[in-house]
Order: C-alpha cells, then sequence, then structure tokens
C-alpha cells in the first residue's frame, strides 16, 4: 500500500495537533506533544510547513519542517535558508513497523533537495534512545554545535543531530 503524502495547510492545524497527540501515547510523559494545541500547529505552519500522510483515506502521521536562515558575515552574505530543521515526526501507534517514518523522511529529503536545501537538523530527546538509532539509519550524525530552535525549553537539554544532502553525485573525496 503506497502512502498519499500531502503538504499541510492551517484549515489542517487541528488534524496536526490531534495526530501529534495521539502519536506521542507511549512516549515519555514531559514531552509536549501530549499537549500539542491547535493554535501551537498554526504557528509551526506559519514558521514552516507540514506533510501528513495517510492510508487510505486516513491520516496516520506527520512531520513539520522549519527554514533554518544562514547568518550572514562581513565575509559570506546568505541570501535564503541554508538547512531545514525537522520536527515532530510521528506515526500512529497502530501504522508503526511498515517503514512509513522512512518515507516520512525521504520525503522530506526529496522536497529539501529540490528546493536547494543542503542540510537536514533535527533534535532528540534523550529519554529516546530508539528513535536515536533512527535517525542515525537515516545518515544523521550528532552534532553538539547545533542551535535547534523548536526544543522543548521544559526539558533537558537534546541530542542534535544532521544531514548534509548532495544535489551532485558525491565523490570520494566527500566521505574522507
Amino acid at each position: 500500500m503506497i502512502p498519499e503524502l500531502y503538504t499541510a495547510t492551517l484549515e489542517d492545524a487541528a488534524l496536526i495537533a490531534r495526530l501529534t497527540r495521539e502519536c506521542w501515547v507511549g512516549k515519555p510523559a514531559n514531552s509536549s506533544g501530549h499537549t500539542e494545541s491547535v493554535e501551537a500547529v498554526e504557528k509551526s505552519l506559519r514558521e514552516g510547513s507540514a506533510i501528513i500522510m495517510c492510508l487510505e483515506g486516513i491520516a496516520v502521521g506527520s512531520v513539520r519542517y522549519y527554514p533554518v536562515m544562514g547568518e550572514s558575515t562581513p565575509e559570506v552574505t546568505y541570501h535564503g535558508a541554508i538547512a531545514w530543521e525537522i520536527g515532530r515526526l510521528g506515526i500512529l501507534p497502530a501504522y508503526r513497523g511498515r517503514g512509513l517514518s522512512t518515507w516520512l523522511m525521504n520525503e522530506i529529503m526529496i522536497r529539501a533537495t529540490s528546493s536547494g536545501i543542503e542540510e537536514l537538523r533535527l533534535a532528540v530527546r534523550t529519554d529516546e534512545p530508539g528513535l536515536l538509532e533512527f535517525y542515525k539509519r537515516q545518515g544523521f550524525f550528532e552534532d553538539d554545535g547545533i542551535k535547534y530552535s523548536h526544543a522543548n525549553p521544559n526539558s533537558q537539554k537534546p541530542i542534535t543531530m544532521r544531514k548534509y544532502l548532495f544535489h551532485r553525485a558525491p565523490t570520494r573525496g566527500d566521505f574522507a
């Protein structure tokens, strides 16, 4: 069964808030995903974007992403986003174990690459080791030098990760 993916609009905020709360069942109790509000989702959609995943017309998951703007210096001037932050990736418990999270991650990578984005960033709670391993399998690596702007202020500092995307065929020197 092939999932249907579509870009969320503000009208989808209530759906995404409900999906997030349902996806966070079983997650650590102090995670802000448990109390996701429509207003918080609307704010996140104004700051970035989201993808909703459906199977046979049923919304089963979503993910959000936000542009990271480059900080210009006298030597370098940035125009537009240099990376995307990924947040709130979730699949309903009844649909887990089917590779749907990987499908959403692949969609983010395709969209980022086609938009000229060369880097993805995200943060993982320290009490979610399974997520850390999932993202490592997706090609992310830990980097504590990243300032992640969407971390829960009520939780301890998360593990920040990044992944570089290529807009060309990688060469041997890219992995040295």
